[in-house]
């Protein structure tokens, strides 16, 4: 079976063909109508696969922005000297063919020392320089699809900790501010390197209680767990289990899932994780029946210490020799889309503008 790229522009009318966008600007931003239309479309095909954008941090500081190991890739935001290379990363992964950006607030939370105001001002920044970078694209481009942003919303206190956490109205609090900063810039929310399900709770809910705007729903939101080597979550919890009370949680809080994906983990763990779903017949049932999607986006990193913490690390995680931008597309990602149903698919942490690329020019 080949992969299919879902485009705006397979929304277009079958009379006329046009792209689905403002009839009087070419690239022009999707409304939220169109981008909900899109999301029909992406539903309505298992074959069709979205492409995302790889790991910004890494790239930063190949562009010469310190690698600061308190508050990492948020330094190019808190030194408005090194915008510039965020803007060149983003672009990057455009012009490798990603049909989306993640906006580089991950690292503006509390657990680094950024206080309310100061999360609401840097992740205000993130969101506008993404929304500018992937405008100015969409505008110069006319004949390229246009390209999507998605608002980060990562782990309030440390990464790959279950034992870490807010506390839960706290929690619900912060993502608030924080969702509430990206939502002018953002086509949808994206809940990431969420190491267990009560972390994913908090960020859920905040977008629970964002208002409706114009009739259009702006709760719609992918749900991204990172696992362990097992294929489990890193708190031991099945990706199915994972999975049933994710959709639960979106339901009771109004919010609109769009997709349950695996990140920020060995392939081999997320191949598992989406090996385990497609043969629980009873959830992929149910997962159609209410619209939600699934996908992965790998790092490139040696398994992580379950103990560790980005203070206490010295230097970055160490990449993988063995992932070769052929190895990731051919035996990873391929068989996610073509075996698993995958339809999000992209890369993290380590994953460069070259790995996107290959899968942009291959995996069609």
């Amino acid at each position: 079976m080949r992969a299919l790229w879902i485009t705006l522009s397979a929304l277009a009318s079958k009379s006329g063909g046009r792209r689905i966008m403002s009839s009087s600007t070419s690239g022009a931003r999707p409304n939220r109508v169109q981008i909900q239309d899109l999301w029909k479309k992406l539903r309505s095909n298992k074959a069709g696969i979205f492409l995302l954008d790889g790991g910004t941090g890494e790239e930063l500081f190949q562009r010469g922005v310190p690698d600061d190991r308190k508050i990492w890739s948020a330094t190019a935001l808190v030194h408005p000297e090194y915008q510039p290379a965020l803007r060149d990363v983003h672009k990057s992964f455009l012009a490798a063919g990603a049909q989306a950006i993640t906006t580089n607030s991950y690292g503006v939370v509390p657990g680094v020392g950024f206080t309310s105001e100061e999360i609401e001002k840097h992740v205000t920044t993130a969101g506008r320089i993404a929304r500018e970078t992937v405008d100015d694209f969409n505008n110069n481009n006319p004949q390229c699809e246009p390209k999507l942003v998605l608002g980060s919303l990562g782990p309030l206190l440390e990464s790959y900790r279950p034992d870490k956490l807010m506390e839960s109205e706290e929690g619900i609090k912060i993502y608030g501010v924080m969702a509430r900063a990206l939502l002018p810039f953002v086509d949808v929310f994206i809940a990431e390197t969420m190491s267990c399900v009560e972390e994913a709770t908090q960020a859920i809910r905040a977008v629970g209680t964002l208002e409706k705007d114009d009739g259009a729903s702006c709760r719609t939101m992918i749900v991204s767990y990172t696992l362990a080597s097992s294929g489990c979550l890193r708190d031991s919890e099945t990706a199915t289990r994972a999975v049933t009370r994710t959709m639960d949680l979106c339901k009771e809080s109004g919010v609109e899932l769009l997709g349950v994906l695996f990140n920020c983990a060995e392939p081999e763990a997320i191949t598992k994780a989406l090996a385990s779903i497609r043969e629980d017949s009873a959830l992929q049932q149910r997962m159609t029946d209410q619209g939600v999607l699934t996908g992965a986006y790998a790092n490139r990193l040696t398994p992580v210490d379950p103990n560790w913490s980005l203070a206490e690390s010295e230097a970055p995680q160490a990449t993988r020799d063995d992932l070769s931008v052929e190895r990731y597309s051919n035996e990873f990602v391929s068989p996610w889309v073509n075996d698993f149903g995958a339809t999000f698919v992209g890369g993290c942490c380590g994953i460069t503008p070259a790995y996107i690329e290959h899968i942009h020019k291959h995996l069609r």
